[in-house]
């Protein structure tokens, strides 16, 4: 996303009432944001300066305007703790939940998320986890915004899958739910046999043996 045109575009992707605070964030550190189409490994990821380039935010564009601006807070919250300590503390580590902590607790004292979620997020904002958009409920909120709701559509989260169980992804594969390594699901794509990883909470639809 560049200027001029830039407030324009990110005003399709994040809620009116934080559109020019999160404008403001984007210039102020100048961060190169990206838009992209789902993936289905991660919802959102930060590269630190490097070379001369900025900062890199790139963000998944299929996101509801909710899940999209906790999703650059969490990225914005890695900017803010890599340019106090760079490489001297872990990646999520203390001052990285801390610092999301507060940016959730601010977002939420401005009135930047749907009064619904208020509680939620409070309560996330002091446990927040590396993996995933949010806390299980939190996300089940959060998807009430899609517009397509996935409650509508027979989506369910991943991890609520039992293991072995086949699914179709967001691009219309068929996977099996494999075993967990560390914070994403091992699934092997029945089509090509080869293994993906997955995000706990990618919402996805249940299958019958026999489909492809």
């Amino acid at each position: 996303m560049m200027q001029p045109a830039f407030k324009e575009t990110l005003a399709r992707y994040v809620p009116v009432e934080a559109l020019d605070e999160v404008t403001n964030l984007v210039k102020q550190h100048q961060i190169r944001l990206k838009v992209r189409r789902g993936r289905l490994s991660k919802l959102g990821d930060f590269r630190p300066s490097r070379n001369g380039n900025p900062h890199q935010i790139t963000l998944n564009g299929t996101l509801n305007v909710y899940a999209f601006l906790l999703v650059f807070l969490h990225e914005f919250a890695h900017l803010i703790v890599w340019e106090k300590h760079g490489r001297a503390v872990a990646p999520h580590g203390k001052a990285w939940k801390d610092t999301f902590g507060y940016l959730l607790r601010e977002a939420v004292a401005k009135g930047y998320f749907h009064p619904s979620m208020r509680d939620e997020i409070i309560e996330y904002s002091f446990k927040a986890k590396a993996a995933g958009v949010a806390s299980p409920e939190l996300q089940r909120q959060l998807r009430l915004f899609d517009k397509e709701p996935a409650i509508e559509n027979d989506k369910v989260f991943l991890e609520d899958i039992p293991a072995n169980s086949l699914f179709v992804a967001a691009n219309g594969r068929v996977f099996r739910k494999e075993d967990k390594l560390r914070k994403r699901y091992r699934s092997l794509c029945i089509r090509n046999k080869r293994t993906y990883l997955f995000n706990p909470m990618a919402e996805v639809t249940p299958a019958q043996e026999g489909k492809n």
